[in-house]
């Protein structure tokens, strides 16, 4: 088979008829074999549904039905473990990702890269979620052995031996941009168009985007802790330089010491500092406890369109 097409999707029943007619369309024109493999967990819609049906339509639109709901990464994790294609495209459900650019990104893989990204035109997103992306994306440049763009997202085309290289990793925390730089197979990207949703609702709100940079940075550096050592040395350094201050105003100067507000607010300083330290630190302890357990990381409850019941 050519191409493989992952897509997860939640509460996207509105969209998935417009989306899989015109991926059907594309690969008939481009007169490849191909498959779509749509990865859902809970819906509050009719998705499994409409699902089902355009299976029934065509075979080639299968579907993974997960029992748990672990995330967008996972969700492509589990459809990586099922694809069966030479190529693997990797695309939202909420047609932002133009179905029709796939033959771009699939020529440029063709040309001998490993990963092709699809880089947006610009980002279709209010002014203010645009700043908090673009603020995001820089600190986690800053403190991230691993680099974001701010401009690209799930779209993109990966080969079937960097599909082969992601399925090695059984990280309880996926963070599959993070993985394939660690893969570091011949990479590019390509310009795509920027579309916008016109049906349902974003799923990722923005304490979902801030739960992702914590976990792609906690993933993939141990950063945060050296900047906890380093902070803690220039307090402690400031700290004594302050002592000696006092002693010598006391000592020497004859000026009594004084300053209970100062004192208030070094006290509270410190102790956020030190609640700041244990969280960055818990979540690093809380990482190691989830993946000593070893726990699948998904679980399939049904394959609409092949047998069910699979635990990975």
């Amino acid at each position: 088979m050519d191409i493989s097409v992952i897509i997860p999707v939640r509460d996207e029943a509105e969209n998935i008829p417009d989306l899989v007619g015109r991926l059907v369309t594309t690969f008939e024109k481009m007169g490849v074999s191909y498959e779509t493999l749509f990865v859902t967990d809970f819906n509050r819609d009719n998705t499994v549904e409409i699902l089902r049906a355009q299976n029934r339509l065509n075979p080639k639109i299968r579907t993974l039905k997960l029992s748990t709901a672990r995330g967008q990464h996972i969700a492509v994790v589990a459809g990586l473990d099922a694809c069966k294609g030479d190529a693997v495209v990797l695309m939202d459900g909420d047609l932002q990702d133009y179905p029709e650019d796939i033959p771009k990104l699939y020529a440029r893989m063709r040309e001998g890269f490993d990963i092709v990204y699809g880089t947006k035109e610009q980002k279709n997103d209010s002014p203010l979620r645009n700043v908090f992306s673009r603020s995001f994306v820089a600190v986690l440049n800053w403190l991230s052995d691993q680099k974001l763009a701010h401009n690209t997202g799930m779209f993109r085309i990966i080969s079937g031996r960097t599909v082969l290289q992601l399925r090695k990793f059984r990280e309880y925390e996926q963070s599959l941009t993070g993985l394939m730089a660690l893969v570091n197979f011949p990479t590019t990207t390509i310009q795509v168009t920027s579309g916008q949703r016109l049906k349902g609702k974003t799923k990722y709100s923005f304490l979902r985007q801030v739960n992702f940079a914590v976990g792609f940075l906690l993933g993939f550096t141990t950063k945060p802790l050296r900047l906890i050592s380093l902070l803690g040395l220039i307090v402690g350094g400031v700290s004594f330089a302050y002592l000696v201050t006092v002693v010598v105003r006391a000592v020497f100067v004859g000026i009594p010491v004084v300053g209970w507000p100062t004192l208030v607010s070094l006290i509270t300083f410190l102790s956020g500092m030190q609640l700041l330290a244990l969280g960055t630190i818990g979540e690093y302890v809380g990482r190691i406890f989830l993946e000593s357990k070893r726990r699948p990381l998904y679980i399939v409850e049904e394959v609409i369109g092949g047998a069910d019941g699979q635990s990975v």
